[in-house]
């Protein structure tokens, strides 16, 4: 009798891994977001294709991420027969494939591995300071000045900020592990030199405080050398804050420039979803036509919750409410550190960001990614037993 092969030693598993990893990479080391969809769609797209028609879709696991996921789908197909827009079903379809790649189809463990989460923020922090000391050889930064694009297809500053964010909060529960404070206290520095006086963003670093108190306030629950190492860690940041807030003008001007209209942008748009209908929003083709104080056009809701709202109503926005905490709660009982990098993407696309259904772009790292390994069940850890 022939023994049976496991889902994860079949070829789809050892293929992805490497395919996602190179996806993952190309975000950093090529120029073009059409490059990156060809990576996408070579690499990742057409052979998931192939491998749910050999047969591989069968190691699907019914799970309730599975139904919320099919549910807000199933919702967004029906927005787009309602509003005409039937260029977003490629959109889905390349959203629904990522997931079932990610979470069904990938051997996840060099994803939960502590090297790679190390990995990840160093070398999103290496990118960073690459770019910048580009721009300060060449020129086209002055040191201190605002950075507003970088050099390859992680090009925006506010994007890159968030992943930065994200990724340092995937790391910390490895650097608290396996004790190395000293990276630790140097990653806090690095990150926060990166968001508050290079990059200059706000959502990212609002991200990286309220996830970190969030952090901070469980510790308070453990021993009390923890608590106290915790407490002097959050003074120790809330005083260097305050120092810089004082005496550089670089950080001075994130507080300076308020809320950039953003208070005015979602007053205004919850307005015309509220005239659309709550329960329907605008459709997915709605384009605000009114303008901010200034005269400045609404290029988008600068807030992912908002336009699921006023793009698919209610019904959307609850659902990936639901996925959210759902998927949260999931990464909480295994103590999956994808959790954390989770909550910082959705904290920070609070305060910006749009669609998360469209082509391969930077929140499909900062939602969609993190999501689908979360939910990955192949080799996850067993969640803590009591008593």
């Amino acid at each position: 009798m022939t023994e049976a092969i496991s889902p994860e030693a079949r070829w789809p598993f050892r293929y992805f891994q490497l395919a996602l990893l190179v996806f993952i990479a190309s975000f950093l080391l090529l120029p073009t977001a059409k490059m990156v969809n060809n990576v996408y769609y070579v690499g990742i797209a057409i052979p998931a294709l192939i491998a749910l028609a050999t047969g591989h879709g069968r190691y699907l696991i019914r799970s309730p991420i599975v139904l919320l996921w099919t549910l807000f789908l199933c919702w967004r197909l029906i927005a787009v027969g309602a509003s005409g827009e039937f260029q977003d079903l490629k959109h889905l379809t390349y959203v629904t494939l990522f997931l079932l790649v990610v979470g069904y189809l990938t051997k996840p463990d060099v994803f939960r591995s502590t090297a790679f989460m190390r990995s990840m923020f160093w070398v999103v922090a290496l990118y960073i300071v690459c770019a910048v000391l580009y721009y300060s050889i060449s020129g086209r930064y002055a040191p201190g000045q605002h950075i507003l694009w970088l050099l390859s297809r992680m090009d925006g500053s506010i994007y890159t900020s968030m992943w930065l964010t994200a990724c340092f909060f995937l790391a910390t529960p490895v650097w608290i592990k396996e004790r190395r404070y000293l990276e630790f206290a140097l990653a806090v520095t690095v990150s926060l030199i990166l968001l508050a006086y290079v990059l200059q963003c706000r959502s990212a670093l609002l991200a990286w405080l309220v996830v970190g108190m969030l952090m901070s306030a469980h510790s308070a629950s453990a021993s009390p050398r923890v608590r106290i190492s915790a407490a002097l860690v959050g003074i120790a940041i809330a005083v260097t804050f305050a120092v810089a807030l004082a005496t550089v003008p670089q950080i001075s001007a994130l507080v300076q420039r308020a809320d950039s209209g953003r208070f005015e942008i979602w007053t205004i748009l919850l307005g015309e979803w509220q005239s659309c209908g709550w329960l329907t929003g605008c459709g997915l083709g709605h384009k605000s036509i009114q303008t901010l104080a200034g005269g400045y056009p609404i290029l988008h809701p600068h807030n992912i919750y908002l336009t699921l709202g006023l793009t698919t109503g209610v019904p959307g926005l609850l659902l990936f409410l639901a996925i959210a905490v759902t998927t949260l709660r999931l990464a909480w009982t295994h103590r999956d550190p994808w959790g954390l990098y989770l909550t910082a993407g959705l904290v920070a696309l609070f305060f910006d960001g749009s669609t998360i259904i469209d082509n391969p772009d930077e929140r499909w790292l900062l939602v969609l990614l993190p999501m689908a390994l979360i939910a990955n069940p192949y080799g996850r850890a067993r969640p803590p037993t009591h008593g």
